[in-house]
């Protein structure tokens, strides 16, 4: 929540699922667009006043630019790195803010390390806080670390536990 600008009027959440976290962001953003290609998902989704639910590809979808933030939680991986990279960028405002929590193909020794780290943790997390979640496509990620920071060298990456990181990228 810490990367939402001041003063937050326009939010699009790429790959929004059910609708969750749009619904948290239309808290702090005067209006969320909440996009999903998946047709299920988004009729199982819900909105909300400042919420608008739109079932389309964000790679082809005719959405304004103007984005004040804009967020893909565990969806950038289902696109194609480097143009999904671009649209989104496109679509931000001077001074918007990217902001990913993303899944990466682990490959070098640095990635198990932190994998035997997290394991134990992810574990013991879902043993003691049962949740159930709403169904949704999943899709292992293709990229690593690596290669995300060589195709957004200008944004700040950096790993996080439980098989993620995090993406900051303010447009000027």
């Amino acid at each position: 929540m810490s990367a939402i600008p001041a003063g937050c009027r326009r939010a699009l959440d790429v790959g929004c699922g059910t609708g969750g976290f749009a619904r948290v962001l239309a808290e702090k953003c005067e209006q969320v667009d909440a996009i999903d290609r998946d047709a299920d998902v988004i009729a199982r989704a819900r909105g909300g006043e400042r919420v608008s639910l739109i079932c389309g590809d964000v790679m082809t979808y005719p959405l304004e630019p103007g984005y004040d933030l804009i967020t893909a939680i565990a969806s950038l991986h289902h696109l194609p790195l480097v143009p999904a990279v671009e649209r989104l960028t496109s679509l931000l405002a001077p001074g918007g803010v990217l902001a990913v929590i993303g899944l990466y193909r682990r490959a070098t020794l640095t990635d198990l390390l932190f994998d035997a780290i997290a394991f134990p943790i992810s574990r013991a997390r879902r043993l003691w806080r049962r949740r159930t979640w709403d169904p949704v496509p999943l899709k292992d990620p293709k990229e690593t670390l690596a290669e995300i920071r060589a195709a957004f060298p200008e944004a700040e990456i950096r790993r996080r536990l439980l098989f993620r990181y995090t993406l900051i990228y303010r447009a000027r």
